[in-house]
């Protein structure tokens, strides 16, 4: 799946989504936010085969923009989806005897069904917790190379399932107006293109925006 094709479905899905469950709901929401993505960096072993090097991913976080669109289904309990798309820059070295390493630009489109649940408006404040799932559609752009980091060549995109689990905090300005910080964890499995063994990393996003809706 092409990122552009990743991104119609996405729209798709949240068109039919909002238009779909909107008429049995009590309120809709739309959220719009930015902040920065705090990708886990990743180190093996040295095998046999190469004594003295180890297989090591080293992320550096870039940008995030966050949307959010769902519906209230009970009076604390929410559904919908969230829209993120991130940065971030990777260096790789493969353990192997060739000394192989990469510098990556990486691009996360990310795609999950939330569902949430919120406490009622005490002093303006309002606390949330969130758990979801859904696709992460990973682009990479290599910079630089050494040796043969990707055997099979460089992934022109990589898909993966995800699920994201956090919380935050609504801050009442309006009566449909509030602002939003919150914090989630994106958990998905790690490419072995990426890292070997593979194996499961996790992204922590903080995230800062408004929130439109009830």
């Amino acid at each position: 799946m092409t990122t552009a094709k990743f991104l119609s479905l996405s729209l798709f899905i949240f068109g039919i989504t909002l238009f779909g469950i909107t008429p049995a709901a009590q309120a809709q929401f739309l959220g719009i936010g930015g902040g920065r993505l705090m990708p886990r960096d990743m180190a093996g072993e040295a095998t046999g085969n190469s004594p003295g090097l180890a297989p090591r991913s080293e992320f550096h976080g870039g940008g995030l923009f966050a949307l959010d669109v769902g519906v209230w289904r009970f009076p604390y309990v929410s559904l919908g989806f969230h829209y993120s798309l991130a940065g971030a820059d990777l260096s790789l070295e493969r353990g192997d005897v060739l000394g192989s390493s990469a510098e990556v630009e990486l691009r996360a489109h990310t795609v999950t069904f939330d569902t949430r649940l919120r406490s009622p408006f005490r002093s303006g404040f309002r606390f949330f917790g969130l758990a979801g799932a859904g696709i992460t559609r990973l682009g990479l752009d290599v910079r630089r190379e050494a040796g043969t980091p990707f055997p099979a060549g460089a992934p022109g995109g990589i898909t993966a399932f995800v699920f994201t689990y956090g919380g935050g905090v609504e801050r009442h300005l309006h009566q449909l107006v509030h602002l939003r910080v919150e914090v989630r964890d994106y958990r998905s499995p790690i490419p072995t293109q990426l890292f070997r063994p593979g194996g499961l990393g996790g992204r922590v996003a903080v995230i800062g925006g408004i929130t439109i809706g009830l």
